[in-house]
């Protein structure tokens, strides 16, 4: 009975007097959710494809750089890591540097090496390279694969013919150039744009021919079943007897990027949080103006024997409906809106691209102004994006809508208070 009056009141209040404010304070509740669930969801999924691309395309999840004396080939390193299920793949590489030329342009290039059947050791690596034109062939000595955008920017075509020109030696004065012809037998996209434009794929034979590598030289990268615990499979390396190898994990490589990444969601979403707290004052006002409005029953309320905390918990959970209502609204609307946002994207694209056209056909056109450039939000030429990825968190929605709702209660606490402070004689004379 306790708990039921003060709900049967606060529901009464809430409805008997639904004003302008109460609906401004539900929309704006609604507005922030909506707007952290759509932003938080597409930084979610911006970020996690980002880190997916990274990780699966040019790092590793855990990467073993072995000592000079080191005494374990690569096969028996292969042999040990692979008793552990958590370890997907285990793949030798090498990351060099060189000079390429074309028959239009050189410039300073990064070059990778893997085994020819890498796509066979590496799953994850296979899944996200994309080839748009030609084959992912390493196979022969004197094949290479360019990233999509160093094709673009060399000229180069299938088929063609570039050199490499690398050095080698543990003194820089001293180091033997090296130089070398290969066959372009593809161009890779790996979605990362510094990548494709500064990156080309070589086999293992050709790298120990470019740069006279030693085994000591090769990086061994895993990738595993969770990347989360890759400090976990670190840990179970370094106590597997590699005591010879450094052993780090995509955390410890990336790690300034991707803190960069999180603090960059983490202030956007403070920034929009700022909204709910927008919320938060027209409650405060639309409580208010009803605890003035409804003075008299008040009044009358404290005059029968309703104690103060009874009509503070009233006016709370006014605020608390308040808040509940537009938590609901902003999630279920922030939910279609992330779901939906490419359709909508293309909606809002082809409404400019209509009006820009209108513009010129009716106006611009007559004075020979050439055509205006079609609008894109998200162009593929600029951002090199092929979609907006969307990844809803359950856990931020229920950190979101729990945020709201309390911020709702803390500012109806005021206005509350201020109710139950009522004094029912001086009320009651005057009304």
């Amino acid at each position: 009975m306790k708990m039921k009056l003060p709900l049967f009141l606060a529901r009464r209040y809430l409805i008997a007097k639904w004003s302008l404010m109460s609906t401004l304070s539900i929309v704006m509740i609604a507005f922030g959710v909506i707007t952290l669930i759509v932003v938080l969801s597409i930084m979610n999924g911006f970020h996690n494809t980002f880190r997916r691309k990274i990780l699966e395309t040019n790092t590793y999840h855990v990467v073993l750089q072995p000592s000079i004396d080191t005494k374990y080939s690569i096969r028996n390193i292969k042999s040990i890591l692979l008793k552990n299920k958590d370890i997907i793949s285990v793949v030798p590489y090498y990351d060099g540097e060189g000079i390429i030329k074309s028959k239009w342009f050189t410039r300073g290039i990064i070059i990778k090496a893997f085994p020819g059947d890498v796509m066979d050791l590496d799953p994850g690596f296979k899944r996200e390279i994309k080839i748009p034109e030609g084959v992912f062939d390493l196979t022969k000595d004197n094949h290479i694969l360019l990233g999509e955008e160093l094709a673009r920017d060399t000229g180069a075509q299938i088929g063609d013919f570039v050199s490499l020109l690398t050095f080698s030696g543990q003194n820089v004065s001293f180091a033997q150039p090296t130089f070398r012809v290969f066959e372009i037998v593809g161009f890779f996209k790996t979605g990362y744009w510094e990548y494709d434009k500064n990156m080309a794929y070589v086999n293992l034979e050709s790298a120990n021919t470019l740069f006279g590598l030693t085994q000591s030289d090769l990086n061994i990268g895993l990738k595993i079943q969770n990347i989360f615990k890759a400090d976990k499979i670190a840990d179970w390396v370094r106590n597997s007897g590699f005591e010879e190898f450094y052993v780090v994990t995509w955390m410890d490589i990336n790690r300034i990027l991707f803190e960069a990444l999180q603090n960059e969601k983490v202030g956007i979403g403070f920034v929009v949080m700022l909204i709910i707290v927008s919320g938060a004052f027209n409650i405060i006002g639309s409580l208010i103006m009803t605890i003035m409005d409804k003075r008299k029953e008040i009044g009358i309320l404290r005059a029968i024997g309703a104690t103060p905390s009874l009509i503070t918990r009233i006016f709370v959970l006014d605020g608390f409906y308040i808040g509940v209502i537009g938590s609901i609204i902003g999630v279920f609307t922030g939910f279609f809106l992330a779901l939906n946002i490419e359709n909508l994207f293309t909606i809002f694209e082809n409404i400019v691209n209509f009006l820009k056209q209108s513009v010129y056909f009716l106006i611009l056109s007559p004075l020979n102004i050439r055509p205006l450039p079609r609008f894109e939000i998200l162009s593929d030429s600029i951002y090199y994006l092929e979609g907006v990825p969307v990844e809803i968190h359950f856990l931020d929605v229920c950190i979101i809508t729990i945020l709201s709702v309390l911020i709702s209660v803390i500012a109806a606490y005021y206005p509350a208070r201020k109710a139950s402070l009522t004094k029912p004689v001086d009320t009651i004379r005057y009304e």
